[in-house]
């Protein structure tokens, strides 16, 4: 499957003709064994225009998606993502706190604490969260952003909010499937709550039939994407996936050396750009 805007609309059309869809907070009140539905999730780290793109591509199937900002692109988007709220989606927040604060769990709260003031100023209301994910962070005492919530006392202290990540696979009455565009590939994610722990097992996704027969197959789906990598033509589409394979293939080459990876690692947000 292409990372295409028309790639998109044949999954969102094949989504509605199988699955009720609904938004991530609108998940616990969808919350039976017998409960049949998708969930499109969008992590918007970059390019909040593109991200308006896919919402509209949903709304033309009657999907109302939910979005997940990253904080720092809030006050210079309210306007494009007040129009992706107005189409029916949900709004609301990625957070990247832990990592931004060294592991440092009251700077990360009180960073938290702001963005989330900040999106409940323009309207926003926070009822789920996702955390962002930083593979060329160099962590020492915290494995993750997702840490951040599995913490008791920010999970108890923020209990009207669920991280759609770290705390829904305890909350489900039944399993889900967690389908994700990270890394260019679609694939599932057979351990989306731990896989900062232990990683590994993924399975690939590789037409738009095998889709099919998952939606067929299994009841709950959470159906993962990065907008700013999805792109109008596929020839653009080929080209920005090579361009992030090499990227990664040479961060990952000189990263081996530490000294290079303790450098890169200062600049891990650089990686939401690709």
């Amino acid at each position: 499957m292409r990372f295409t805007y028309k790639q998109f609309n044949s999954i969102c059309k094949k989504a509605v003709e199988l699955k009720k869809t609904i938004t991530a907070n609108q998940i616990l009140t969808h919350n039976t064994k017998d409960d049949n539905w998708i969930v499109f999730k969008h992590d918007v780290e970059t390019n909040v225009e593109r991200a308006l793109k896919m919402a509209k591509i949903e709304a033309k199937h009657g999907i109302k998606a939910t979005y997940y900002v990253q904080g720092y692109l809030l006050e210079n988007n309210v306007k494009l993502l007040k129009d992706i709220s107005d189409l029916g989606h949900e709004v609301t927040y990625h957070y990247d706190v832990l990592d931004a604060n060294n592991g440092d769990f009251e700077k990360a709260k009180t960073e938290f604490i702001q963005y989330v003031t900040a999106f409940e100023k323009y309207g926003f209301k926070i009822e789920t969260l996702c955390p962002h994910g930083n593979p060329l962070m160099i962590r020492n005492g915290w494995n993750s952003n997702k840490d951040f919530f599995r913490k008791e006392s920010i999970a108890s202290e923020f209990s009207n909010m669920l991280d759609i990540v770290v705390q829904l696979p305890a909350t489900l009455a039944s399993d889900y499937i967690y389908i994700s565009d990270a890394g260019f590939q679609f694939k599932i994610i057979v351990n989306v709550e731990d896989n900062d722990i232990n990683n590994g097992g993924d399975i690939n996704i590789h037409t738009l039939k095998e889709f099919e027969n998952i939606c067929t197959e299994n009841k709950k789906i959470i159906f993962s994407t990065h907008p700013h990598r999805w792109k109008t033509y596929t020839l653009s589409a080929i080209a920005n996936k090579s361009k992030f394979k090499f990227i990664r293939g040479l961060a990952l080459l000189v990263s081996k050396n530490k000294t290079i990876k303790k450098f890169l690692s200062k600049f891990y947000f650089l990686a939401k750009k690709i």
